[in-house]
């Protein structure tokens, strides 16, 4: 009877031991965040140029009109 006790008491023992390891090495990773909140704007973000490239678009699409002269296409 006391032989099964003590084999239980080591049995539980080592499985709480193991988990505690296990927790232990789990957050053995160090972890670095690096938040920037800061302002950098990637090329594509910035105003100037969708306007610019609006702009180019829309004179494009007038001077393939204008180009026409009331021509039927086709």
């Amino acid at each position: 009877m006391k032989r099964n006790s003590i084999s239980a008491f080591l049995a539980v023992v080592l499985f709480f031991g193991l988990s505690v390891v296990h927790k232990a090495v789990g957050q053995d990773k160090g972890l670095d965040i690096d938040i920037n909140l800061g302002r950098n704007d990637a090329w594509y973000q910035q105003t100037w140029l969708l306007v610019a490239a609006g702009a180019a678009v829309f004179i494009l699409i007038l001077v393939a009109i204008l180009k026409n002269n009331g021509k039927k296409i086709g």
